[in-house]
């Protein structure tokens, strides 16, 4: 796989996870190590736990699994985990991913083995399998399958890491060493830390259920409302499939790409977690704000009712945006989201699901698509318009006051004149960084070197270099995206229309749910 070394490998299926604050009483003798030799069956392993709030193990990349591997093999330094005990459970406080790549390696499950296929239950992206083929690979090159070890009953068996335990009282005090141990070595980002101290609280859960498609470790299971208990992760995966589907491939070769970019990695949650609070209107910071504070006004959610209605109203506002339900508008992604260069820009996403849930609010939705052909063509001509550079406006929420702003202007002046470059006079003049924006693309376009390969961004601009030529719903003139497009009757059924192909053409849900008001 090319380029794995810029991938994380997912090894949080390697040591489950339980809940620090159950309450029981200490039964075992710690001790000062773990052996190689308890990371396989046995007693040991199936008493190491990680903090049920605890962020998913996929910080590293196949270089540092192996890495961390062939330091152990060679007896070299390899800092000491830190443990914490409660009754017949083992809590990991630090040291995750040091455990977890040795687990790996005996049990040679790099995010797609067995283990990984019963936690994820069976739905392993084909990112994720690519990044654990290339990471055995790297490893048996390195230090050899663990297999190849044990069958000569290596002494690697009785090696040890050292092991520090946590002789803190009570479980409140464990969590606090947790986050504050983490904030240092691998760096744990600000909105990993919100969702940790605020691990039950409806924001949180709905973040993590979206970000691993309703599987891996239960994070709902506490709910008390059965209905609620079922349906989260059945909403967790249909909100991850609207995002997500098809897999985006790199470099871009088709129009045919998801809404959302890669299913997979750490923006995955960051993504998800802007998703919940713009669709819900919640009065936090975005993902690119605070640094934990805010998650204590954030209360638990014990019954499961509230996570329902924040997944339910995330997934209502994708659909809005792309899908086949009737309210869809069916937004192309690769004229909204991407760059040229084939970037997925969350910023996009949020400031269209912004202002497309505002138009409905006010009625404006019809009106919208009256005139979505002159809009979309204005923005074919312009990408600047709804794609600005990120250093011009701004990342996040920041962006979001500026961008409503020049939606809707694109939307009057096209709806009292529908010429896209009468539009675009205008609005060069009453925003001026358009132009600059523009010509910052353009120059962008150029670049490159005499001879040389060209880039990833390259090909994929290539393949995204002339939109206008993507099928056009036959309602609206907006560009059509296979996952949001409808047969329509040319002639209405109603008047006796064929069934035949020749009365068939392809629509957007929207337009097709509202082609009786468009003629007005």
């Amino acid at each position: 796989m090319a380029n794995a070394s810029k991938y994380q490998v997912n090894l949080d299926a390697l040591f489950p996870r339980a809940d620090l604050f159950e309450l029981a009483q200490p039964v075992i003798k710690k001790t000062s190590g773990i052996r190689l030799s308890d990371l396989g069956p046995g007693a040991v392993y199936d008493m190491l736990r990680k903090p049920d709030f605890q962020r998913e193990t996929n910080d590293w990349n196949p270089k540092q699994v192996a890495k961390l591997i062939e330091t152990f093999v060679k007896d070299d330094i390899i800092p000491a985990v830190i443990l914490w005990q409660n009754g017949n459970k083992i809590f990991i406080v630090d040291g995750a991913h040091r455990l977890s790549a040795l687990a790996a390696w005996v049990r040679n499950d790099y995010g797609n083995g067995e283990q990984s296929l019963a936690f994820f239950k069976g739905k392993i992206p084909e990112q994720q399998k690519l990044i654990h083929d290339e990471t055995q690979r790297l490893v048996n090159d390195q230090v050899k399958p663990w297999s190849e070890h044990s069958a000569i009953h290596s002494m690697l068996l009785m090696r040890e890491i050292v092991v520090q335990w946590l002789d803190s009282p009570s479980a409140d005090q464990a969590a606090d060493a947790f986050i504050r141990i983490n904030q240092g070595g691998t760096v744990i980002d600000p909105l990993e830390v919100r969702i940790l101290r605020s691990k039950k609280s409806a924001l949180s859960i709905s973040t993590r259920v979206i970000s691993h498609g309703g599987t891996g470790h239960e994070y709902w299971n506490h709910f008390t409302d059965p209905k609620a208990k079922e349906r989260v992760p059945v909403l967790g995966q249909e909100i991850y499939k609207l995002s997500f589907s098809p897999e985006l491939e790199m470099p871009i070769k088709t129009y045919d790409i998801p809404l959302a970019g890669f299913g997979y990695g750490s923006s995955v949650l960051r993504l998800a977690f802007d998703l919940v609070g713009l669709a819900n209107e919640l009065a936090v910071p975005d993902s690119t704000k605070g640094k934990g504070d805010d998650a204590s006004k954030l209360a638990n959610d014990e019954i499961g009712t509230e996570t329902l209605e924040y997944l339910s109203k995330t997934r209502r506002a994708l659909r809005l945006i792309l899908s086949n339900e009737k309210l869809s508008l069916g937004l192309h992604p690769a004229l909204y989201f991407y760059t040229s260069g084939g970037a997925f820009q969350p910023a996009a996403l949020h400031n269209a699901i912004a202002w497309f849930l505002d138009l409905e609010r006010r009625g404006k939705i019809i009106e919208f698509l009256k005139i979505r052909g002159a809009f979309e063509a204005l923005i074919i001509a312009h990408p600047a318009v709804i794609k600005p550079a990120t250093h011009k406006l701004g990342s996040g929420a920041r962006t979001r006051s500026k961008m409503l702003a020049l939606f809707e202007r694109m939307f009057k002046l096209l709806t009292a004149n529908p010429s896209p470059e009468r539009a675009w006079k205008t609005l060069a003049k009453e925003f001026p960084h358009l132009v600059a924006d523009e010509e910052d693309q353009k120059s962008e376009a150029q670049k490159g070197s005499a001879g040389g390969r060209f880039s990833r961004g390259a090909k994929s601009a290539a393949s995204l270099s002339d939109l206008g030529s993507i099928p056009k719903c036959k309602l609206c003139g907006g560009l059509l995206h296979k996952n949001g497009k409808v047969v329509d009757h040319e002639r209405e059924r109603s008047a006796g229309g064929s069934s035949g192909s020749a009365n068939a053409r392809w629509v957007h849900p929207a337009c097709n749910s509202n082609r009786l008001v468009m003629k007005k």
